[in-house]
């Protein structure tokens, strides 16, 4: 539940803007799990594998992702499934930029990201992303 608190520290309008994000917009999008991050790091009830999903919930394992460019064993086993399950609900939830998308397709999008999730993970999900 705490892996998108850093989006408090973005402006509405960025985050609900009905289009596609300039590349000012879309870098200060990417400085939420670092926000999350600061603002939770210093409260004893917060586990450092929460504390680790909250920062590390965009990274990919090739590499690409933010806001530390983690690769591959760099990163959480938690944080992998918490990657995984992320995607696949920006994907399918009603957003106001886009509609949502039938889970059948949303799970094809994210088993296609070979190299960037980790797939065993990925096909574990699949119950869980088709059978609700």
């Amino acid at each position: 539940m705490f892996h998108d608190i850093g989006k408090a520290k973005i402006p509405l309008a960025v985050l609900d803007k009905p289009g596609r994000l300039d590349p000012e917009e879309r870098a200060l999008i990417e400085t939420h799990p670092a926000a999350g991050y600061e603002v939770l790091k210093g409260n004893a009830g917060v586990s450092p594998e929460i504390l680790d999903v909250v920062r590390h919930h965009h990274e990919y394992l090739d590499g690409s992702g933010y806001p530390d460019a983690l690769c591959a064993a760099s990163i959480t086993d938690i944080v992998r499934m918490m990657t995984i399950s992320d995607i696949f609900a920006a994907l399918i939830e009603h957003r106001h930029y886009k509609p949502p998308m039938p889970r059948q397709q949303a799970y094809e999008i994210i088993k296609g990201m070979q190299g960037k999730l980790e797939q065993p993970l990925v096909a574990a999900f699949k119950e869980v992303a088709l059978k609700r």
